[in-house]
């Protein structure tokens, strides 16, 4: 290929794309290795002009995450600042767990991933722990190729290299030069398209609310300080209250940009969401506790992490009792968190489809494993609801059970084509399967039936999305496909 083609007017229209799409920024300093990494980009996607190739950045989605991959350093691995993992074992995660009660779910979002080995180690160490049944670990990057590497979970020596490498061997299988991540380890960590400029989160539609850990590392480094500040804005909204965030020690600190509470620990600068009032840690209630009994699987009749009471809930005795419930008392338990309560109130009460569904919410928090199986009972009760399909498409994915996910979801469909949430569900499962064609039809359909409605109206099955953000991050997974795919929209 000939000599790269430069113009000032090329370079700072290419600046500004990415600084549009991606929030990136590059100083005047960083002049010269910002242009050998465009000029790479280039040779790959055979452009010699550097005006054309500003051109085609513009419509070509593969053209500008080959320039993003160049441009940032997208290395990393398992355990990186061991310091800040130890204070995660050792302060946050049981901080969180007395806050929260010990049976709660722990969700925690790796953002901007890159290869995986970071949500890797949080699982890892989670399984260490012993709370792997009860973590939620969401993984995120703007990089269909990152994501692609990271699902592949297969890594070489570089990925070993720090100072806890034989915390992380404990879960690896090596085979002829390759390390081969623990298939349990696997299983806990959901990896996902999302690119952190774009006001797609916090959102149910992402899976970004209510996280009680945040990690963001090595990353705020290339973005602008005005992104940076949106981006911390975000994050802190996204926080459940007392949840933590987590940057690199080498990232601008963001306590000026959101309301954190800053603690300086031995293992690092964390900071905090503060939480809306100081509670002593809740006890789980006897119902929704693990018993001691022998675990069968995930259908199986000793399944799950509820009391022998609990799951003869559906008894004749239980559905015998007074009928009467409160549905706001059972809402406002579940809004305020207390799942234990919101089960109480809707547990008798199967015949109603509302208290089926509160029942399930508050039990996902509870035990994602014991909330598919009533979920799956209470469907079966009321098989035209399509809220309870949904719920349950959802907590199948939450598990890795994706062919059951999208059976689910395609019921949803069928007693709905015209619910935009359920077509970008499903897009979400065929796209984490690699089924691309048919997770870009779903996602389509996603964007087309949210873009009908009014941009404020608030999407069916959700309880505050709105359709211009459902519609966003939709056209947000269309542009990661077909990056994937090597086409444009």
């Amino acid at each position: 290929m000939t000599e790269i083609n430069w113009t000032d007017e090329a370079y700072e229209s290419i600046l500004s794309i990415l600084g549009a799409r991606t929030g990136l920024a590059f100083r005047a300093a960083q002049r010269e290795a910002t242009k050998i990494g465009i000029a790479n980009a280039m040779k790959r996607s055979g452009v010699a002009e550097s005006s054309a190739y500003a051109k085609l950045l513009v419509h070509d989605v593969e053209a500008l995450e080959n320039l993003i991959v160049e441009l940032t350093v997208g290395e990393t691995y398992f355990f990186r600042e061991a310091s800040q993992f130890e204070g995660i074992r050792r302060e946050i995660l049981p901080e969180i767990l007395r806050r929260k009660g010990g049976w709660q779910k722990l969700r925690i979002w790796s953002a901007a991933c890159a290869s995986g080995e970071e949500p890797y180690s949080l699982a890892m160490l989670c399984h260490k722990q012993g709370l792997a049944s009860q973590c939620e670990i969401l993984a995120t990057d703007i990089s269909s190729e990152a994501l692609s590497k990271a699902r592949q979970a297969t890594y070489r020596d570089w990925s070993l290299r720090g100072e806890l490498q034989a915390e992380a061997k404990e879960y690896l299988r090596f085979d002829r030069g390759i390390y081969y991540v623990d298939e349990k380890i696997r299983r806990m960590v959901r990896f996902e398209f999302l690119n952190l400029a774009m006001d797609v989160y916090p959102s149910h539609v992402t899976s970004t609310e209510a996280m009680d850990l945040i990690l963001c590392r090595n990353v705020l480094i290339y973005l602008s300080r005005s992104t940076i500040r949106e981006v911390a804005q975000r994050f802190f909204q996204c926080l459940a209250d007392g949840g933590w965030f987590i940057t690199a020690s080498g990232d601008p600190p963001v306590g000026d940009f959101a309301p954190f509470e800053t603690t300086v620990t031995d293992f690092g600068v964390f900071y905090r969401k503060p939480t809306a009032a100081k509670t002593e840690a809740v006890v789980a209630p006897e119902a929704a506790w693990e018993t001691n009994e022998p675990r069968d699987g995930l259908y199986g009749a000793n399944s799950g992490n509820i009391s022998q009471a609990n799951r003869d809930s559906q008894s004749t005795a239980a559905i015998n009792r007074d009928t009467r419930w409160d549905k706001d008392e059972a809402h406002a338990a579940l809004a305020r968190g207390d799942y234990a309560r919101a089960v109480e109130l809707s547990e008798s009460h199967p015949n109603e489809p509302a208290a089926c569904i509160i029942h399930v919410k508050s039990l996902a928090n509870l035990s994602t494993e014991a909330a598919i199986r009533k979920c799956a009972l209470f469907a079966t009760r009321h098989p035209l609801s399509a809220e309870l399909h949904y719920l349950h498409a959802v907590l199948l994915m939450e598990m890795n059970l994706d062919v059951e996910a999208v059976q689910a979801v395609q019921r949803v469909v069928f007693l709905d084509r015209s619910l935009a949430l359920a077509h970008f569900l499903l897009g979400s499962i065929l796209q984490r399967r690699g089924t691309l064609d048919g997770a870009r039809r779903a996602f389509r359909n996603a964007r087309d039936l949210a873009a009908a409605r009014a941009p404020d109206e608030i999407v069916p099955l959700s309880e505050h999305e709105t359709s211009r953000l459902l519609a966003r991050a939709a056209t947000n997974h269309l542009r990661a496909i077909d990056a994937a795919l090597g086409a444009t929209s």
